[in-house]
């Protein structure tokens, strides 16, 4: 017995009768598909009682698809088989072992090579018998033919579902589906505590009334999305969004939620992650985002080949599409740009990045061309610098860069293309004395702006709107707002940094946003900017 329950170490067990010596072992096997099944409905319950009744000395069971060919319970048991330690494995019916033919007579070829018998109760199998392996073979095909029949059903059901453009089963956190659709979810789900009222307990505990109840000042769950969105563009990173929501809201971490797909308000990295990237909540319901295998697995599939369904629900968006763009360039450069000190940690500065964040992954030496690694000199005048990773084990470059250097080179550099762009382009009569091309959205704000000034009346709503659409204007004149940036080529950028100041008021953020886009590589050797390599050529 002991041997046997060294056999058994990791999986869900019990023994149910005390061996006595030279007694053949029987092993019985219990599954259900799912945990529902497990708690609610007794059937696992029931099988153990039977398979008890039935004279098992000890039972095995697992709560997983019976197409899957991995799971624990199983696997011993047929290790046992497989080294004839026991003399009988029980079941109740033979979809127990497996839902599929090739899994069932692998494990069936399995009894026969080592004469250990296989009972079905169901069925009234028994493996030594030439109708029981009839009986085997019959049922199999039969189970697996069940199987791929409700999957049938299923795929039709969701083909149905996509010619309605009907909202998923799998509603992310901040919405819920009503009609068929997605919407925002507005349900109260979280209580400020900091700013309760004094008579909160008279409120919450012995109160019955509902209006009592909407008295409690709280969150809706779309607000409480939409602040996790806003935290994670303020910080730039998907665990340092983490961290500040825990802080913020005193939730603990885990490292279970690897989706966003539920009702429970707690992020691991990868949850974050797909929650923030997913297209519903940009407005769009998006199908075949995961596949099942002929295994019976699920397998992510590439976002490129999801089939997205755009403007389902344009007025229940948590995300824009500038927001979606900002997003997708932030997980793209920070996972192109790993290691430390690449985001600041300092809450009280505005910017999510550290100041020469931008130069990660672009920094290369000159003598070996391989990439060089951030380091710190601890003196009195602390300062960054960039050395060779293989510096003194065969490569000559033996000095760092500092950061404030290659920051200060590549603001000459760019002013001196930007610079030579303006001449070459006057020099082609492309660059004429007349006023650049306004963008249509310059237009609408200037039409707006100049509809506003003729309104006489004092009116402190259209005051403000008068303030909202100057600072709207003068965003979209800056050449280097986000706006600017995402529709204008490399060449337009360079050529609109023609003032030196432009470059060094840059922010840690836009940095990343500008540099990022326009330079390519940039290469030193002992402690100087050897060449600078942008993303175009002239």
């Amino acid at each position: 017995m002991k041997n046997i329950e060294q056999y058994l170490k990791g999986t869900k067990y019990t023994i149910v009768n005390v061996l006595e010596p030279n007694v053949e072992i029987r092993v019985a096997y219990a599954r259900v598909s799912s945990r529902e099944q497990a708690v609610n409905s007794h059937a696992l319950e029931q099988q153990i009682q039977r398979l008890k009744d039935a004279g098992a000395n000890i039972i095995v069971w697992d709560v997983q698809s019976g197409k899957r060919d991995n799971r624990p319970g199983l696997l011993k048991v047929m290790e046992l088989v497989g080294d004839s330690k026991i003399a009988e494995v029980i079941v109740t019916r033979l979809d127990r072992l497996g839902r599929s033919v090739p899994l069932i007579r692998k494990n069936v070829g399995i009894f026969q090579e080592t004469n250990v018998n296989l009972w079905v109760l169901d069925q009234l199998i028994d493996l030594k018998t030439s109708l029981g392996m009839f009986m085997v073979n019959l049922l199999a095909s039969l189970a697996e033919m069940e199987v791929d029949q409700l999957s049938e059903r299923v795929k039709h059901g969701k083909a149905h579902r996509r010619k309605q453009k009907a909202a998923c089963e799998c509603v992310p956190f901040g919405y819920h589906v009503e009609n068929n659709r997605y919407q925002l979810d507005h349900t109260p789900f979280l209580c400020l505590l900091s700013e309760r009222p004094s008579n909160y307990a008279d409120l919450s505990l012995y109160s019955n009334s509902e209006d009592d109840i909407k008295k409690l000042p709280g969150i809706i769950k779309a607000q409480l999305a939409k602040d996790c969105i806003e935290i994670f563009l303020k910080t730039k990173g998907v665990s340092k969004t983490i961290k500040e929501i825990c802080n913020k809201y005193g939730i603990q971490h885990t490292t279970s939620k690897k989706n966003g797909n539920d009702k429970i308000f707690h992020w691991s990295q990868p949850g974050l992650k797909r929650w923030l990237t997913n297209p519903v909540l940009c407005g769009h319901t998006v199908y075949n985002k995961r596949i099942k295998t002929a295994t019976g697995k699920r397998k992510e599939v590439s976002p490129k080949d999801w089939e997205i369904i755009y403007d389902t629900h344009p007025n229940d968006r948590l995300i824009s599409t500038e927001e979606a763009e900002d997003i997708r360039q932030i997980l793209e450069f920070n996972s192109s740009r790993p290691g430390p000190a690449l985001r600041n940690d300092d809450s009280s500065k505005s910017d999510g990045y550290e100041e020469f964040a931008y130069q990660r992954g672009i920094v290369y030496c000159a003598e070996c061309n391989s990439k060089c690694i951030t380091k710190t000199r601890q003196s009195k005048n602390k300062y960054h610098y960039y050395a060779c990773r293989h510096a003194g084990k065969g490569c000559n470059n033996l000095k760092g860069t500092r950061k404030d250097l290659i920051e200060r080179t590549l603001i000459d550099h760019l002013l001196q293309q930007s610079i030579a762009l303006q001449a070459r382009n006057a020099n082609t009569n492309n660059l004429s004395s007349e006023l650049p091309i306004k963008s249509e959205k310059l237009k609408k704000l200037e039409a707006r702006l100049a509809k506003l000034e003729e309104m006489a009346d004092f009116d402190s709503e259209i005051v403000a709107l008068k303030e909202k659409t100057k600072r709207e204007i003068e965003e979209e004149m800056n050449p280097f707002s986000a706006n600017a940036i995402d529709t204008k080529t490399v060449e337009e950028i360079i050529q609109s940094g023609n003032n030196i100041l432009i470059w060094y008021n840059l922010s840690a953020d836009d940095k990343v946003a500008i540099y990022s886009k326009l330079v390519q590589r940039i290469i030193v050797s002992n402690g100087f900017v050897k060449s600078i390599i942008l993303n175009t050529s002239y």
